[in-house]
């Protein structure tokens, strides 16, 4: 850990995303100290929480759960589980000096309730999902300790808690007027982030199991579309250039295009009416979303999530939803999780949901409990109605989660607790599935608390065992 303390990832180097000279009055004398604004610090924190939640890790995932395919060069490789600690250094550098460092700095000096609001929702998340991705990590010692201990899976998830109640509070102390304009992923909203927190807090709740307190989270979870939390849609100039775009068109138009596709991965297949095991049936049709989530650097267009201006899905009115219809179905009753689920297909049914051909189909009517049971549309197997309904949620949350790590996060618990139900994705090399991302080798080399040797790619983290 102390090489990532000492390691300075210049934050105007992070804001390369959109055009730095905007927002940093360069100080051309290098031995004079900056004091850098606390609402500078909080846009370098959203690029660093941007680059973990759906950058260079987020594509890996997808192709170890079957929604793109890896097929030349790093990426093929890394498809087939052929992947070195080196790979991840810049997420353990994203969330360490990106956001940790930087969310300190704030909390001990900014009086704004807004952003400091904002950095502790920011360092929730990027924590959350490096627990899930490597498991035990360092966190309660940073910035304390040069060799920070590693924390346990199970307690960082609590501290996310802690952190997500912390900025729920402090929002809540500002009025729901406010506004702030650097914020380029809500345009500084506090019921907007507020919301958020209440998502997360909910998704961590799932990933521990805990549905009761999952279902009352999501509850205060994100009631809209416009209070997802997507990158970059409070940011006027996103899509207006090629650096401040959607890291799909990045990557698909840059150095690694052709080395990635979704063409012929499970996910896609899922989608195909014409393929005989697809989701879709009487009151489904998939047809325009599977356009909309086609990736590929030959089919790049303004109606799919390749676009340049699309905006990218981190924390979304998709996932609460369906938090509240897994969770409800578990803890309230079956009529809960179908009311939930419907909800879902109620919007995906609206114009606004996603894009996509609009020359191709879209239908997702409401289910009524007969289809679940035994031998319905939804059940030609013979399930207990609840678990037909328990799959279609976790189907569907796959495919609505496309574009972040949930899906990796889901297919694992659920494969831990339901493997009846899980989702038959491929193994795309040898006979067992990735269960977490390989701890950094620059903290391989200057932590000397990092377990050794560290844990193998197919072993669980702590909450999957």
């Amino acid at each position: 850990m102390k090489k990532y303390i000492r390691k300075f990832i210049c934050i105007t180097a992070i804001l390369a995303f959109i055009s730095c000279d905007q927002y940093l009055d360069i100080n051309e004398d290098p031995n004079v100290a900056v004091d850098v604004p606390a609402e500078l610090l909080l846009k370098g924190m959203e690029l660093a929480d941007v680059q973990i939640q759906s950058g260079h890790l987020m594509r890996i995932s997808q192709f170890w759960t079957g929604q793109m395919k890896g097929i030349a060069n790093l990426y093929a490789r890394i498809n087939d589980y052929n992947i070195s600690p080196e790979e991840t250094n810049s997420e353990w550098g994203f969330m360490y000096h990106g956001i940790m460092t930087q969310n300190n700095i704030i909390q001990e000096n900014s009086e704004d309730n807004l952003v400091k609001g904002i950095a502790n929702v920011l360092e929730a998340h990027g924590i959350g999902s490096m627990t899930s991705m490597f498991g035990d990590i360092p966190y309660s010692d940073v910035g304390s300790n040069e060799d920070a201990a590693f924390d346990s899976q199970a307690s960082i998830y609590q501290a996310a808690q802690t952190l997500l109640n912390d900025a729920i509070t402090q929002l809540s102390a500002v009025p729901a007027s406010r506004r702030l304009t650097d914020d380029i992923l809500l345009g500084g909203n506090p019921t907007s982030w507020i919301q958020v927190a209440n998502t997360l807090k909910a998704r961590y709740f799932l990933m521990t199991r805990q549905y009761g307190e999952a279902y009352t989270a999501a509850q205060a979870g994100i009631s809209s579309e416009a209070n997802s939390l997507r990158y970059a849609k409070a940011f006027s100039g996103y899509g207006t250039t090629n650096e401040n775009s959607s890291l799909y068109f990045l990557i698909l138009t840059g150095s690694r295009a052709g080395d990635l596709t979704s063409t012929g991965s499970f996910l896609q297949d899922l989608l195909n009416p014409a393929n005989a095991s697809s989701r879709n049936n009487a009151k489904t049709d998939e047809s325009r979303r599977r356009d909309y989530l086609f990736l590929d650097q030959s089919g790049i267009n303004a109606n799919r999530l390749s676009a340049q201006k699309a905006t990218m899905p981190m924390v979304t009115y998709e996932e609460n939803l369906l938090i509240l219809a897994e969770a409800g179905a578990r803890s309230v009753s079956f009529n809960e999780g179908l009311t939930r689920l419907n909800a879902l297909r109620a919007y995906l049914s609206s114009a606004s949901a996603f894009a996509g051909d609009p020359g191709l189909t879209k239908l997702y009517a409401p289910y009524v409990s007969a289809d679940f049971d035994s031998g319905g549309m939804e059940n030609l197997d013979g399930k207990t109605s609840d678990k037909a309904l328990l799959r279609e949620i976790i189907e569907e949350k796959y495919v609505s989660m496309f574009g972040t790590l949930i899906p990796f996060d889901d297919v694992r618990r659920i494969r831990k607790t339901d493997n009846d139900i899980s989702l038959p994705i491929p193994i795309n090399f040898g006979s067992t599935y990735p269960e977490r991302f390989l701890i950094a080798q620059d903290e391989i080399n200057g932590n000397s608390n990092a377990p050794s040797p560290i844990p193998d790619l197919f072993v669980k983290t702590p909450v999957n065992q």
